[in-house]
């Protein structure tokens, strides 16, 4: 498997200002120079991260994008490898129980 980039790319935006003393607005940031070996990006919320592991995120993800893994759904949808990822890591958060937003984007590189 190639490497992938994770982050929690998500911040809180605009509202929940009841919140402020609980959510830190200074996002966490990690800046990694990407090489030839990168196969894909994984921004996403804590929602993920919380319940699943760097790891399996990208173990995932590279499984969806080769065509590996796949959810039933029709033969059209085939072709948005990426979107499919993000759609099931957030499925895989949701059945691990996260109680926390959870918003995924996979981008292929």
């Amino acid at each position: 498997m190639k490497d992938c980039l994770l982050t929690d790319g998500f911040g809180h935006v605009a509202g929940d200002h009841y919140l402020r003393p609980y959510v830190i607005s200074e996002p966490e940031v990690t800046v990694t120079n990407r090489t030839e070996e990168d196969e894909l990006l994984v921004l996403a919320s804590d929602g993920l991260w919380d319940v699943v592991s760097n790891e399996v995120v990208c173990k995932v993800a590279s499984q969806c994008l080769s065509g590996q893994l796949v959810r039933k759904v029709p033969d059209g949808a085939r072709e948005h490898r990426a979107k499919e990822a993000a759609i099931i890591l957030a499925e895989l958060a949701l059945s691990r129980g996260s109680r926390d937003n959870i918003s995924v984007v996979v981008v292929e590189l």
